[in-house]
């Protein structure tokens, strides 16, 4: 995998992602709204880096995470993350991370819409889907402003560290995100 943006590097996890990727994975805002253990062991995110550096596409039913690094300094600064849904194989569900002090730049708003000319174009994705945290106002914010269409508000109905939290579920169609992109 490897697709560039204005400012950055859409790619598979390399080696040297290791210090960058335990960095943001144990930072405590970063990690509220994410289902990984915290704090995150060293030895889970070796074999994470390891184990993603060899993927290219996404798996039916398995996720396959992608390096969203600094396009001028290769320094890795989140991830997104991708799986084919087990029932269907026109439906992927995606998530993202982008670590702290990479917060409110555009990052993810700008490597989203790669995945998703990725997922509707060279996969033939029906639909894409996303949730988030009902809290995570960023996240949700960047889903809609890039055309996801809230679809659902589930409250109190995911058990997240002892405690129940409510979600929003997002939803676009190919051909919503055609429209809204210019496409076909």
């Amino acid at each position: 995998m490897f697709i560039q943006t204005t400012r950055l590097t859409l790619r598979n996890f390399i080696d040297n992602d290791l210090e960058s990727f335990l960095a943001y994975r144990n930072h405590p805002e970063v990690a509220k709204y994410q289902g990984w253990e915290f704090p995150y062991p060293r030895e889970k995110a070796e074999d994470f880096v390891s184990s993603m550096k060899e993927k290219i596409v996404p798996k039916q039913g398995g996720w396959i995470q992608i390096a969203v690094a600094l396009k001028d300094t290769d320094e890795l600064i989140g991830d997104l993350g991708c799986r084919i849904k087990q029932e269907d194989v026109r439906q992927a569900v995606i998530g993202f991370t982008i670590s702290s002090k990479h917060w409110r730049k555009g990052y993810a708003a700008e490597a989203i819409p790669r995945l998703l000319e990725y997922l509707f174009e060279d996969l033939n994705m029906h639909r894409v889907t996303a949730d988030c945290d009902a809290e995570n106002v960023a996240s949700y914010r960047t889903l809609e402003k890039l055309g996801f269409r809230r679809e659902a508000h589930y409250v109190e109905s995911f058990l997240f560290h002892g405690v129940y939290t409510s979600e929003y579920y997002y939803g676009v169609l190919q051909r919503e995100w055609r429209e809204k992109s210019g496409q076909r």
